[in-house]
């Protein structure tokens, strides 16, 4: 029984976080929810690709906005945006709409 409780608390840990193969984009949803997955992973001085697509016009995350890496973006409803940037140092990289009600991270290690 523990066994299978573990399973199912790892794959769910699993499922909120995105680790993208090397040079593969990673997926990000706008839902009523927020950014999914809210957590994402990266590599220091390795290009990072977000594809945002906003599929709610619910919420007023309307945008994206990453002020570390001088990003603010529109998210148009139901067309994906792709974002190409590369994160200069190791930590956690912040992003959220403009009012900062719905948040995410980009864990760059």
């Amino acid at each position: 029984m523990r066994i299978l409780l573990l399973l199912a608390a790892l794959s769910a840990a699993l499922a909120c976080r995105s680790t993208p193969r090397e040079g593969e984009p990673v997926q990000i949803t706008v839902t009523k929810n927020g950014y999914e997955p809210h957590r994402v992973s990266a590599t220091a001085g390795k290009p990072l690709t977000l594809v945002v697509t906003r599929t709610t016009d619910e919420t007023c995350a309307t945008e994206i906005v990453i002020p570390d890496a001088g990003i603010s973006q529109p998210l148009p409803l139901l067309k994906p945006v792709t974002i190409t940037f590369t994160p200069a140092r190791t930590g956690e990289l912040r992003y959220s709409c403009a009012m900062k009600m719905f948040q995410g991270v980009i864990d760059v290690r």
